[in-house]
């Protein structure tokens, strides 16, 4: 039996990088920019090279991992093992906490 589905999708599926994104801005952080990088999202601050990645692990677990000292963005060992491993919010919140890019009234 063939089944037909009538439903149609409005909006496009909600990604990886725009959650990031959206968490980013609902913490109220203008400094950071995020981008993807094959299944991970980088984050830099503006201006700057990335010094955190975050990488989803399954489930509800994400990780997250900062740049190794001195390692150029074409080293292959650029990264330290992951640090954290959490939710999302909590992942991305102590990338920002990590490189003060946290507002005063979110950091409390």
């Amino acid at each position: 039996m063939l089944q037909v589905s009538t439903s149609t999708r409005t909006s496009p599926p909600i990604t990886f990088l725009s959650r990031i994104c959206d968490l980013i801005d609902g913490m109220g952080c203008e400094t950071v920019w995020a981008r993807s990088s094959g299944p991970h999202v980088l984050l830099g601050l503006r201006g700057h090279e990335c010094f955190a990645r975050i990488t989803p692990l399954g489930g509800a677990s994400y990780g997250l991992a900062f740049r190794a000292l001195g390692a150029s963005p074409s080293h292959t060992n650029a990264w330290e093992p992951l640090l954290l491993v959490d939710d999302l919010a909590s992942v991305i919140e102590h990338a920002l906490v990590a490189v003060d890019a946290l507002p005063d009234a979110c950091a409390e």
